[in-house]
């Protein structure tokens, strides 16, 4: 396959085709596809991006970050992780796809091998050829209870990987490492001078009796982390393209060269507005997080009680993985008849994986009112499935 082909194939491309027919007949679509908060961005941040173009802030920036940003990102990553972190070692972007892909820009060499833990966010195949073409992905799967296959993990260290890429709380899963298989993560990746990059976006949003475990609360693997985090999913700021990383001070340089020679850097008036996040506190994504749970909560307890479907309990995040192995059919067959006979858009589960064709994710960023009517919709769908 060509390079061009590779990073532009759709394995979903049968959904994509069924939706695009159900648009066609003007038909409406009930979508549990988006990562996207169902909130708005909070108003103080809106109004201190208003006054920082009032106030000028419409200039080019360096490349790296306004400086401003990036000290407050530095003080407060030092408080929230205990392990002292400097402006050097942040590089502000337009986003956390871009951080990730900046980030492995800066290290893959062509042949280099990447450890890609799946299931795993839609984009990162793509970003790791767009930042390397001759690069090889070696998956990590995770067991079908969620939990980290850690002898998997350690067989594709010892092969020579030069990154290993994480995702906790997992989109799609949802689950969380434990602090026990981050400590052993980094065991593995210090022993064997492997970088861990570290996608941490819902960090913030973690139901009841869990935890997250940040790799940066750990000050012996702070020279081979890159922690690609940022403000969509905490603060409601997916269209505003504004993400972070905390890494080792020669990749945020490289990072900050990579963007000076492409997108310059972020819209200054975006990054002024944004430092307006760390004089407020973040008590806004407590109370979503516990909506979001109570959502979950009547998700599971509906899906499970449908025929031929069922889920495990996610710790944290905005997904649902709905296991649909028993109907026979793939997720692209599974969503593509789901969407033109009801009109419910989810996401295919080979989107994250090879061996995740047996589940679809649904996204609860929702209103209750919509869950609600998508589990009715869905029912009179698996009853009318099951009569065939």
């Amino acid at each position: 396959m060509k390079f061009s082909e590779e990073i532009t194939a759709r394995p979903t491309k049968l959904f994509a085709e069924a939706v695009s027919e159900r648009k066609k007949m003007g038909e409406n679509i009930l979508s549990f596809g988006l990562g996207e908060p169902d909130f708005e961005t909070p108003k103080y941040i809106v109004d201190a991006t208003f006054k920082a173009i009032q106030s000028g802030y419409t200039h080019y920036s360096d490349a790296q970050g306004l400086l401003e940003l990036r000290k407050l990102i530095a003080k407060a990553a030092t408080k929230q992780y205990g392990v002292e972190f400097d402006s050097k070692e942040v590089a502000v972007t337009p986003g956390i796809k871009s951080a990730a892909y900046s980030a492995m820009a800066a290290i893959l060499q062509p042949g280099d091998k990447v450890g890609l833990c799946t299931p795993c966010y839609v984009a990162y195949p793509a970003m790791i050829k767009v930042a390397e073409p001759q690069a090889e992905i070696i998956p990590i799967d995770l067991h079908k209870d969620y939990s980290f296959d850690m002898e998997r993990l350690e067989t594709v260290i010892k092969s020579g990987i030069k990154i290993l890429i994480v995702n906790s709380p997992n989109n799609p899963t949802g689950s969380i490492f434990t602090r026990e298989e981050v400590e052993k993560i980094i065991d593995l990746c210090l022993k064997h001078s492997v970088y861990i990059l570290s996608d941490e976006v819902y960090d913030r949003i973690v139901f009841s009796g869990n935890k997250h475990i940040s790799f940066a609360e750990y000050n012996k693997i702070k020279n081979h982390l890159i922690l690609a985090n940022g403000y969509s999913k905490s603060h409601a700021m997916t269209g505003w393209r504004l993400g972070y990383v905390l890494a080792p001070e020669d990749i945020c340089y490289k990072i900050g060269r990579l963007q000076f020679n492409t997108n310059t850097n972020v819209a200054t008036f975006v990054q002024k507005g944004a430092c307006s996040i760390y004089e407020h506190e973040w008590d806004h994504i407590l109370n979503y997080t516990n909506e979001l749970e109570e959502r979950m909560v009547y998700f599971h307890n509906c899906i499970n009680k449908i025929n031929n479907l069922s889920g495990i309990f996610p710790k944290g995040g905005f997904f649902y993985m709905v296991n649909i192995e028993k109907t026979g059919m793939n997720s692209n067959e599974f969503c593509a008849k789901l969407v033109l006979e009801t009109g419910i858009a989810t996401t295919p589960g080979i989107a994250f994986g090879e061996n995740w064709d047996h589940y679809v994710r649904f996204s609860l960023a929702v209103p209750q009112e919509q869950i609600k009517l998508g589990i009715e919709l869905l029912e009179e769908f698996m009853i009318k499935l099951g009569e065939k």
